[in-house]
């Protein structure tokens, strides 16, 4: 069994690091429901509201239609004994208060992903520039920053608000009240900036269209979180979703060995 990841927000879940489990999560709000389920069972859930765990006396947990049998299992940590990925597919319902999450687990354990996201890692790594969009969300407010990115060390970003930064190495230029500020930065390199490239034990979810496959992973860096990734046949990245504590989070890359320069801002 592996160690159990716990955050410095205060939840476990002991089989997020298995390799035979499937780690799926949703967010209502700034209701985080996640889980990690295993042929035959259990399943474990994790619940928190923004950063603060929820016992497992607080919530409410169906399968299919019917109650289901739950004890604790850690701090924010919830087991449900279940026959799950054993031949039918099966429905999960979490009930936090007023809001209820609801996972459809498929009939078996979805095919392991460790190739598509292996290649997905190395072509992404050797790709000279690309651009994104990044969604970020604490269930509440929402902040969109556009960013572009030169291999190996070059970014730039703008956000919704107004905010720009350009990083080369380690340097850093914020642009605050009408000029350009230049700073030490500790140091950069584009998988920086890959937020799900750390996951671990992926599993094929989903094929799109256009031969896009849709993977779920768990890991625990940059912090302690779920992953789903879409990846096209040659191995890039075209979507990211991260779901943490407080920290809901969406990248849409594009423009992939595009045109972009990123240089020293000329100071005004």
């Amino acid at each position: 069994m592996p160690t159990a990841p716990t955050s410095s927000r205060g939840f476990s879940l002991p089989l997020a690091l298995s390799s035979s489990s499937l780690t799926l999560a949703k967010h209502e709000g700034n209701l985080l429901v996640g889980i990690a389920a295993q042929p035959g069972g259990p399943v474990e859930v994790a619940a928190l509201r923004g950063e603060t765990p929820i016992s497992t006396d607080e919530l409410g947990f169906e399968i299919g239609d019917r109650s289901a049998a739950v004890k604790p299992c850690g701090r924010g940590c919830s087991r449900v004994e279940a026959q799950v990925l054993s031949g039918s597919p099966v429905r999960l319902s979490v009930r936090a208060g007023s809001a209820t999450v609801t996972f459809k687990l498929p009939a078996r354990l979805p095919p392991d992903g460790d190739q598509v996201f292996a290649r997905a890692e190395r072509t992404m790594d050797r790709l000279h520039s690309f651009r994104f969009t990044e969604r970020l969300s604490s269930g509440r407010e929402v902040v969109k920053t556009r960013l572009e990115v030169q291999a190996p060390n070059r970014l730039r970003l703008r956000t919704s608000g107004g905010y720009r930064a350009v990083i080369i190495g380690r340097n850093r230029w914020d642009y605050a009240e009408g000029h350009w500020e230049r700073g030490p930065f500790p140091g950069f390199d584009v998988a920086g900036v890959l937020m799900w490239s750390r996951a671990k034990h992926p599993r094929i979810v989903a094929r799109r269209p256009h031969g896009v496959t849709e993977l779920a992973a768990f890991g625990l860096q940059p912090v302690p979180a779920w992953f789903r990734v879409a990846v096209n046949p040659s191995g890039r990245v075209l979507e990211a979703e991260m779901i943490a504590a407080s920290h809901f989070m969406v990248h849409r890359y594009s423009d992939f060995d595009g045109d972009i320069s990123i240089t020293p801002p000329v100071r005004k």
